[in-house]
């Protein structure tokens, strides 16, 4: 496969996710719209469509990356340009930008906050497995493998932090199956 190809593949497949999110998106807001739902409902709903946001915006993102055109991007999105150009420069775009795409009497400061974790998350997901990726043996690596000590060492000071970021928080309660040391 030419390098020509396999770029337009990306680009394909790209623009088909971006597609893709943006009818989650829409399908997420529409369901917003529906009436009589719940408190409950409304706290969940929030956090679908701050996903929803937050996927589009990602998928935006990796498809100007591949190379797909600003004109293609409106088009595969359905959003006016400016909230696209938003969409490019910031990894979830602000609560202003999302009030645009969120439904009416959406709390659009709750959705913004929803993408902006689901960001975070992802960038933790994208920190641990640089992490596992640098720890694991690969057959052919010029580096010496880690020895078992190196690797507990890791494993306890990833803990310790973990441990403290959620008694920080007042979470005290331990999952199950963790115990107290």
């Amino acid at each position: 496969m030419t390098a020509a190809a396999s770029s337009e593949g990306s680009r394909a497949e790209a623009e088909r996710q971006l597609a893709a999110a943006a009818e989650r998106h829409r399908e997420a807001v529409a369901s917003m719209q529906e009436l009589g739902r719940p408190e409950a409902g409304q706290s969940v709903a929030i956090k679908v469509v701050g996903r929803a946001v937050h996927l589009v915006s990602f998928a935006l993102r990796r498809a100007a990356e591949a190379g797909v055109s600003f004109e293609r991007l409106v088009e595969l999105t359905g959003w006016e340009p400016d909230l696209v150009r938003e969409g490019l420069e910031r990894p979830v775009p602000e609560p202003r930008v999302v009030a645009r795409l969120a439904p009416a009497g959406v709390d659009a400061r709750a959705v913004a906050q929803a993408a902006a974790t689901f960001e975070a998350i992802r960038c933790l997901r994208e920190l641990t497995q640089r992490v596992l990726a640098d720890v694991e043996p690969v057959v052919g690596d010029a580096r010496p493998p880690l020895a078992p000590a190196q690797v507990d060492d890791l494993h306890d000071r990833f803990e310790t932090a973990w441990r403290s970021w959620r008694q920080a928080l007042g979470q005290r309660e331990l999952a199950p199956g963790d115990a107290e040391e």
